[in-house]
């Protein structure tokens, strides 16, 4: 049986609108489409969908459920472990998000990046911080306007920072981060271009959601050290296939690195040419500093 987006909302109890952003950032469900281009969602899919909320519901992390789920992977909930690290920074983040308090946060998040400096900030405070807030919105505990509003909170403080770095010396090794065509979310690679341009490489930023033709020649004609590509959610995982693989054809001297947490749903077929970064901020710009720095 197939059932409409509408359908499969009231069978689950999961809104359209979270039924659409699970599609779009974990892969998660699939549907078919009709010749008219409507989801069509089948009851493996409802069941899925209702797998998936257990587990968010359970505490575990949207994007760990999505993988458990999409994988056949047999989770207990009451196997489930507790967070045990401190959260107590990403429930600040999260406290800002449902009360829209730009104020608390912005304080919060400058005294730590003058304390411990940004690469801390973002693996310690941020990014823990922005996968909270996912989780809650998945959860349905937090609305999607808090999500985007604490998100352009902190891509404004990153882009701050960006400007408060003086530029690099024209003879420094040259980059060009992006995100592969339908990747939206650039708040990683956004925290690389910051920690790069710290560390004097010259960074050329084209942001989210880049055609794969753009990339090729923009990096044709900067011919840069390197090109750092960064994918976040599942469905982008194609376009960055693509990427790699035409800026190879294209034989550009770059090298290639690729990055995200869209990587750890890699199924084996797809392939994609380059060199892995490790899934924090702080260790992937180590490594991209030691091979261009």
């Amino acid at each position: 049986m197939n059932y409409t987006v509408l359908a499969a909302s009231k069978a689950t109890g999961i809104n359209s609108s979270r039924l659409r952003t699970w599609e779009r950032r974990y892969g998660i469900p699939r549907p078919n489409r009709s010749n008219t281009g409507r989801r069509l969602y089948t009851d493996d899919d409802l069941i899925l969908i209702r797998r998936m909320m257990a587990l968010v519901n359970a505490g575990l992390p949207a994007s760990e459920a999505a993988k458990a789920a999409l994988s056949s992977i047999e989770i207990a909930i009451d196997e489930i472990p507790e967070q045990k690290k401190d959260d107590s920074y990403a429930k600040i983040i999260t406290t800002a998000a449902i009360n829209y308090d730009e104020a608390t946060v912005v304080n919060e998040i400058r005294a730590y990046r003058q304390k411990f400096g940004w690469a801390r900030t973002f693996d310690e405070f941020l990014m823990p911080g922005l996968r909270m807030v996912g989780s809650r919105w998945s959860s349905g505990e937090l609305k999607l306007g808090s999500e985007h509003f604490i998100s352009a909170i902190i891509r404004r403080e990153i882009l701050l920072g960006v400007a408060e770095v003086h530029s690099p010396n024209p003879e420094a090794n040259s980059v060009i981060i992006a995100c592969p065509q339908e990747e939206q979310h650039d708040l990683g690679s956004t925290a690389l271009w910051l920690l790069l341009k710290e560390a004097g490489l010259r960074v050329i930023y084209l942001g989210a959601d880049v055609p794969t033709i753009d990339l090729i020649e923009s990096t044709k004609q900067l011919m840069p050290s390197a090109v750092i590509l960064i994918a976040t959610a599942p469905n982008s995982l194609p376009t960055l296939g693509l990427a790699t693989r035409g800026l190879l054809a294209e034989k550009v001297r770059a090298k290639i690195f690729v990055g995200g947490s869209a990587l750890a749903y890699e199924n084996g077929i797809e392939s994609f040419p380059g060199v892995r970064l490790p899934s924090g901020i702080e260790s992937a710009a180590d490594v991209l500093i030691k091979n261009l720095g």
